[in-house]
Parts: C-alpha cells; structure tokens; sequence
C-alpha cells in the first residue's frame, strides 16, 4: 500500500480515494435532482398561468361582445324602417338573455346605418357552453376547454352608487361564473342607449 505525506504537495499523488468519489457523485446528483425539480415546477406553474389567462382573455371577448350588442339593443334605422317603432325587447330569464338588435347597423355601402330589421339576439347557458343566438341559429362563444357554470343577467339603475334591480331600468348587470380550468367570476354594468 502507499503511503503519502500529509504535505500539500503530495496530497494529489496518492489520487483520490473511492469515498470521495462516490461523495462528489452524490452531491452532484443531488444537485442536478434539485435543478430539475426546480424546472418541472415552473413549467407547471407557467401551464397554469397561460390557462387562466386564456380564460380571462376569452371571457373578456365575451362579455364584450355582448356588452356591444346590448347596448346597440333596440337601435334601428328608422328610414329604412317598415315598422317605425323602437323597442329593445330586453328579455331576461334564468342563465339568458334576449334583446332585438339591428345587426345590419354595421355601417356599408348597403345601408351605412342599418336595413332597419330587428334580429333576436340572445345569449344562455348551455351544457357548459356560453351560447350566442341568432334567429335560431346557435354558435359556443367559449372554447370546449373552458367551463361556463353561469350567466347572470339583472335590469335595473344605478341610485346613490348602488345598483337596484328594476325591470324598467336603463342599466343591464351581466355576470359570468366559469367553473374549470380555474374557477373565475367576471361582472359588468352595461348601459342601455335605446331605453
């Protein structure tokens, strides 16, 4: 067997010993099992925000589209008009609601200011699915991933700050309740113009 000096010079002859070997390589495991533990969880936690904020970003879309169709409810070119009569038609039941709309009131060559037709527009619940209606056509307006547990519809004013629920008011509260990827509630106040 050789024997070394405890000198520093001699120290790297002798080589290094089957422990210390054995120790640099569990240390180095451990290092690199921690490194890639680290990395699973942020791409974990990186899946987990892009799903939430494409719930957000998709229910957003929704409720504006509604929000711009309802405030438009019940405007009609009244020159093109058969029927001279405004009438939003506002219709609110559990998880729906309905209102006339002018749809043609997109300005074009046509007719810049609407044909002066009333489409039923709706939108409701359905199996998970957040539905726009039109004239008995249905389309989803959220993507199969995202749960819609709920769409809440309340008419009514605004009095001190408060909102009040009122049939005849001017003021619509549209709620949406998403239950899955990521469980979220998003709430807006939308003012009728044509009341």
């Amino acid at each position: 067997m050789l024997r070394c000096n405890l000198n520093f010079k001699n120290n790297f002859r002798c080589g290094i010993s089957f422990l210390e070997v054995l120790l640099s390589v569990l240390i180095g495991s451990i290092i690199v099992l921690i490194l890639v533990m680290n990395l699973y969880n942020s791409s974990k936690i990186l899946t987990q925000i892009q799903s939430k904020d494409e719930v957000i970003s998709e229910s957003s879309f929704a409720i504006l589209r509604i929000e711009q169709e309802l405030r438009q409810c019940g405007y009609k070119n009244m020159l093109l008009a058969s029927d001279k009569n405004s009438d939003p038609g506002v219709v609110i039941n559990e998880n729906s609601i309905f209102f006339n709309l002018d749809l043609d009131n997109i300005p074009n060559e046509t007719f810049p200011e609407g044909d002066g037709n009333y489409e039923r527009v709706g939108y409701y619940v359905s199996n998970g699915f957040l539905m726009r209606y039109v004239n008995g056509n249905t389309e989803p307006m959220n993507p199969p991933d995202v749960y819609v547990s709920a769409l809440g519809a309340l008419r009514g004013r605004i009095e001190e700050g408060n909102f009040i629920e009122d049939a005849s008011g001017d003021i619509v509260r549209i709620s949406i309740d998403i239950s899955s990827p990521e469980k979220t509630h998003i709430e807006k106040y939308i003012k009728l113009r044509n009341i």
